[in-house]
């Protein structure tokens, strides 16, 4: 089982569609009032999410959790965070992935700025254009919504353009607190849940390390490397099961 990557033409067809609903609705609900704002703060929230979602390298697939624990067991570790611990290469490595993940969130703040300065303009000019009030409102807040978008990729192109100068490309460490590997697949264990991938795993490349006490499936795309990393005290174990379960 490999992980697809969401399209960039994907991504901005849902970004593009979301901002066409809240501009209809805006343009429903008209300026001003606590319907407003709360359409303005669900409006961040739900573009917060979408720029998240593009700045990821993959998305996960849907798997079956029920159908992977319903196979042979071959190795579990409950509790993988006292190995973490031990593990002094790996908070630098977080520590550097949160920068990062800082540098995304820190491109909110002129999105904000942007939006509430140009509000009043936008508003007030673009619907006197229309002979139908309604419709030059909604035409208004598809504009500002649109800058917003557009000022947000200006940013993450800059950023995406700065790492790659430096030819660093941006690593994301996914390490479950516990799983579970049987003859089917892993089940992860999270604060979320249980999220499980499928044997056989396609797509990726498996590399493990004794001294650290890890396995982890590496999948590298264009906009950075996502490891899957599985903390055991068993890692020559751990990567002889994987070994025959990984297609690259």
């Amino acid at each position: 089982m490999s992980y697809p990557q969401m399209s960039t033409k994907k991504q901005v067809l849902i970004s593009q569609l979301s901002i066409l609903i809240f501009a209809l609705i805006a343009g429903l609900v008209g300026r001003g009032g606590t319907t407003y704002w709360i359409l303005v703060l669900l409006y961040f929230i739900v573009f917060t999410y979408v720029m998240m979602r593009i700045s990821r390298p993959k998305q996960q697939a849907k798997v079956d959790v029920a159908k992977i624990e319903s196979g042979k067991i071959l190795l579990e570790e409950k509790n993988t965070y006292e190995l973490m611990s031990q593990d002094k290469e790996y908070m630098a490595e977080v520590s550097e992935q949160m920068r990062i993940a800082q540098q995304n969130m820190l491109l909110m703040f002129p999105v904000m700025i942007y939006f509430f300065i140009a509000y009043g303009p936008i508003t007030n000019t673009i619907p006197s254009y229309f002979e139908n009030h309604r419709l030059g409102v909604i035409v208004a807040f598809l504009v500002l919504f649109e800058g917003s978008f557009v000022l947000s990729r200006l940013g993450q192109w800059y950023i995406e353009r700065r790492l790659k100068k430096r030819g660093y490309k941006p690593v994301m460490i996914n390490a479950p607190r516990g799983y579970l590997v049987t003859s089917e697949g892993i089940v992860m264990y999270g604060l979320a849940g249980k999220q499980a991938i499928s044997f056989p795993v396609k797509g990726y490349k498996l590399n493990y390390n004794v001294q650290r006490k890890f396995v982890e499936l590496i999948q590298e795309t264009d906009k950075g490397i996502m490891k899957l990393r599985f903390y055991t005290k068993s890692p020559e174990k751990l990567f002889e099961i994987l070994k025959r379960k990984v297609e690259e």
